[in-house]
């Protein structure tokens, strides 16, 4: 839980900082590629998923889903999983919102809840 709280920090000092096309190209820049079969155990997904979201729970201000979102996708590829980071918007009320998908099974959120969302271009490998 230590380290997801210091990339949630890092990730969040960056959007603040660089602003959000800067902290995703470089996360882009700083993940391995993964080939898009390499399977992974639900379980160490969840337990990386479960270190974020309590994290991002007790970060000062709270931790929102994007920070989150990139956080665990950063945490994720480090490890070798081939996770998919999606976000997308709605537009009444507009509302935009990031999620990490695993295998097309959304990670850390709830797909009823990822389906109000137009799904917006992929913007990391």
């Amino acid at each position: 839980m230590l380290r997801a709280g210091l990339v949630i920090f890092l990730v969040k000092l960056m959007l603040r900082v660089r602003g959000f096309g800067e902290t995703i190209e470089s996360i882009r820049r700083r993940v391995e590629p993964v080939p898009g079969k390499s399977l992974v155990k639900m379980a160490g997904i969840k337990r990386v998923e479960y270190a974020v979201a309590l994290a991002g729970a007790m970060y000062p201000g709270r931790a929102k889903c994007l920070e989150q979102s990139l956080a665990l996708y950063y945490l994720l590829r480090h490890q070798g999983v081939a996770i998919k980071y999606c976000h997308g918007v709605k537009s009444y009320p507009f509302e935009a919102h990031a999620w990490v998908e695993y295998q097309g099974e959304v990670i850390n959120d709830f797909p009823e809840h990822v389906s109000e969302f137009a799904r917006l271009p992929a913007q990391l490998p």
